[in-house]
């Protein structure tokens, strides 16, 4: 076959909808085939790469990102935002034909923060010099600026476009959505019933949960909230028990995209409203679907807020906290990893976090041993070490201070112990 036959949806009409949304939106879209080749660009397309690719330094690797960026948008529903290593946003969404991808359009890229705020920080990742500067703002200034909430919406369009170009498959991505879905959760169980996972909760996944949702990062939370969500359906035995983990699993999230900014208002409404409708659930696949749609109105809430100077570089760096604030971390270290000089690194981080770079550390540690201590079985002795500090001694003074009570007395007088999470942790 050739032309237009060559392809399972018709051309002429994909054409029409990446023009369409390219001008209401005035944002660059593409057609992409189902092995990422692209098909079609609109009118105005900016080859962004060929031009980044040109700066000094280290060139990204993201030749897959918008094929990756159609397959992901498949499994979470049909939407998928994301930001590339330079900094810029994308959104994409499936072409479902027969059942089957077909291929995908993906709008972008756009800026989330000013043409200045994204240049400088370019600058300092790539030792981009003097001379170079003039230009490489000129360019990002030839990138449209959207607010992550209209981004969001953007998505929304772009995800009618592929039902218009494809089948009808809203209904058909929610039931993949719920058949990935429950694949991980049975290869957990799986694993569980082989003897691979301990009994014990695995808190560590739920404050890696919890870091995901507070970035606004729904693909890493979602992975890690089908883990626990495999650890409740196998080793919680009542509906009502599992209610209880979960409604508590729902509160921390709420938390959480809290501290990533969301607003408070928005979220205690969410927070009434899902405790409600969970009390109407029953099967576990209803309830797991269910609970990773409420997870996603809190990370769409977070994503939709973040508009901050530098956002992107602060939070690869708080990502990277998180997730090693149990090891001898630095600042060096942590400015290394987001490309920027210490002293750099060290005024950003604390003009936009409020605090230094050790004091927020020293939270997140105490954040993590709060978890700790709630498993009884945990000797205090060990906790210090296994959340990062040097001494005890260090540790409870820290502690007391955050906290307002030594580790021991939080311990023994803490009400956020659940009486079912022990039971599960004894069995």
């Amino acid at each position: 076959m050739s032309g237009a036959d060559a392809f399972a949806f018709d051309l002429d009409t994909a054409k029409l909808i990446v023009d369409s949304v390219a001008a209401f939106s005035g944002v660059c879209c593409r057609l992409l085939s189902a092995d990422g080749m692209a098909l079609y660009r609109s009118a105005g397309y900016i080859d962004e790469c060929a031009y980044l690719r040109k700066l000094p330094g280290k060139v990204p690797a993201c030749e897959r990102l918008h094929f990756q960026g159609i397959r992901y948008s498949e499994s979470l529903g049909g939407r998928y935002v994301y930001t590339c290593p330079s900094g810029l946003a994308y959104c994409a969404s499936p072409i479902i034909v027969g059942g089957s991808l077909a291929g995908g359009l993906v709008s972008g890229p756009v800026r989330l923060v000013e043409a200045d705020d994204l240049s400088e920080e370019l600058a300092e990742q790539r030792q981009v010099s003097g001379e170079q500067m003039g230009e490489l703002c000129s360019f990002l200034s030839g990138i449209a600026q959207m607010e992550p909430g209209k981004l969001s919406s953007l998505s929304v369009i772009l995800f009618a476009g592929t039902v218009c170009i494809g089948d009808d498959s809203r209904e058909l991505l929610r039931r993949r959505g719920e058949d990935w879905q429950q694949r991980e959760i049975g290869q957990y169980i799986h694993q569980a019933k082989a003897g691979t996972h301990a009994g014990r909760y695995p808190i560590e996944k739920e404050q890696e949960l919890f870091a995901a949702v507070a970035r606004g990062d729904r693909f890493t939370a979602i992975a890690l909230l089908n883990e626990l969500l495999g650890h409740i359906f196998y080793f919680v035995p009542s509906e009502d028990m599992r209610k209880i983990r979960i409604t508590e699993l729902l509160s921390g999230l709420s938390r959480a995209a809290v501290q990533g900014g969301a607003d408070t208002g928005l979220v205690l409404g969410l927070s009434e409203k899902h405790i409600r409708q969970l009390g109407k659930l029953h099967s576990q696949e209803e309830i797991a679907w269910w609970t990773a749609q409420a997870m996603r109105q809190y990370t769409d809430l977070v994503f939709e807020q973040m508009s901050s100077k530098y956002k992107n570089t602060i939070r690869k760096a708080i990502s990277y906290m998180q997730l090693n604030c149990e090891k001898k971390l630095t600042l060096e270290e942590v400015a290394d990893y987001v490309c920027y000089s210490r002293s750099h690194f060290s005024k950003l981080f604390k003009a936009e976090m409020g605090c230094g770079f050790r004091t927020y550390l020293n939270e997140l540690r105490v954040e993590k041993s709060k978890a700790l201590l709630l498993e009884r079985s945990i000797p205090i002795s060990e906790i210090h070490t296994a959340c990062g500090f040097d001494s005890q001694s260090y540790y409870c003074k820290v502690f007391k201070r955050l906290v307002g009570v030594t580790p021991d007395y939080y311990r023994k007088h803490s009400r956020r112990i659940d009486q079912s999470r022990e039971r599960s942790s004894q069995s």
